[in-house]
């Protein structure tokens, strides 16, 4: 007989570690944003995501390691994103600024990774032997995403304002800018603007 209740979903090891792992992950994104990197603790990551700090270390040696791997993965995933959307509208390249624009315009609110760059770009003057490995991290993704802005000049047929590398380190660094600026001034100001000016995309909305 079928009462109605659910019947629970059983994990495998490898799935319920999986889970862990991201929670782990997710909560210490709440905490870097939230104290930052040098006030955050891993007894705080910890209670954030409900589990003991003897699981944290379980999946991650270190603060270091938990924070380059958050940093690392969002890097990633914002960069894959963007050169999946220049994949899909490669045949289409009249469609190129309409469906670009509506991505920067997300900029502000899709993920916290500038906020985190910013936390990034502090421990590289704080410690030396941290630094190497954030800054591996750092080029990396502006190597990256120089390639995707190469191919979008190439797609719209128009001239970068600047070296493209250059473009690059200019605007991930406006982006960071404009988002401590959100934290304490005003969520009205955006970096849309800016970024669609720097592409030479209209800044009309």
């Amino acid at each position: 007989m079928n009462d109605g209740a659910a019947t629970p979903i059983r994990l495998s090891r490898a799935e319920g570690r999986d889970n862990t792992h991201r929670s782990l992950l997710d909560a210490a994104e709440r905490v870097f944003l939230r104290l930052g990197y040098q006030g955050a603790t891993l007894d705080a990551i910890a209670a954030e995501a409900g589990f003991t700090k003897g699981a944290v270390y379980w999946h991650f040696r270190n603060k270091e390691a938990l924070f380059l791997e958050l940093l690392s993965a969002g890097l990633k995933s914002s960069s894959q994103d963007l050169d999946q959307l220049l994949t899909m509208i490669e045949e289409q390249p009249e469609h190129l600024d309409d469906e670009l624009g509506k991505w920067i315009d997300e900029l502000d609110t899709r993920n916290n990774m500038p906020l985190l760059g910013i936390e990034m770009d502090l421990e590289l003057r704080r410690n030396p032997s941290f630094a190497a490995l954030l800054a591996e991290i750092n080029l990396k993704h502006q190597q990256t995403i120089s390639r995707i802005m190469a191919r979008y000049f190439d797609l719209s047929g128009r001239r970068p304002p600047m070296p493209v590398e250059d473009l690059t380190a200019s605007l991930i660094a406006a982006t960071k800018a404009i988002a401590l600026a959100r934290q304490t001034h005003s969520k009205k100001l955006t970096s849309s603007i800016l970024v669609r000016a720097m592409l030479g995309m209209s800044t009309a909305r």
